[in-house]
């Protein structure tokens, strides 16, 4: 059975509260990204969803794979006034590549994956003036239609 929506972004979540050094998590529109941020415990990860490409049916038109694109958000801030921006966007990079290792190395690692289209660097974006990432990831696990599960009268 292939996750839902809200379960890939609860393992998204899941893969965050695991992080020794991820204090945050949240999903939504950009503009509840720079609302929520004001009271966020940094370093904070902030998941996008973007138009994805869905299911990509195989011939039968029974099964395939789905891909979900989000921007992923990978941010924090100075503690101190001499911290330096350069040290958070190198652990805030290593972020997103740790999440990239949980769904491509841990225990789903057979039946989804997540693939990088690129990162562009943050800073001091929002009223926090984060500094960090933003990562374009696309998220892929295997699918397969289900009519038996049809809800009908």
């Amino acid at each position: 059975m292939s996750k839902t929506y809200q379960e890939v972004v609860n393992t998204f979540e899941a893969a965050c509260n695991a992080h020794l050094a991820i204090n945050a998590f949240a999903e939504g529109s950009i503009d509840y990204l720079d609302a929520s941020s004001q009271n966020i415990k940094y370093p904070y990860i902030f998941l996008r969803p973007l138009t994805s490409p869905g299911i990509n049916l195989n011939t039968n038109g029974v099964s395939g794979t789905r891909t979900l694109t989000f921007e992923m958000y990978s941010l924090d801030i100075p503690k101190l006034s001499t911290a330096s921006p350069l040290k958070i966007k190198s652990d805030t990079e290593q972020y997103i590549y740790d999440l990239i290792s949980y769904f491509n190395l841990g225990n789903g690692q057979q039946t989804e994956f997540i693939t990088l289209q690129n990162i562009t660097p943050v800073d001091e974006a929002f009223n926090d003036r984060a500094y960090g990432w933003v990562a374009v990831l696309n998220y892929t696990d295997a699918y397969v239609l289900d009519y038996c599960a049809f809800p009908d009268l």
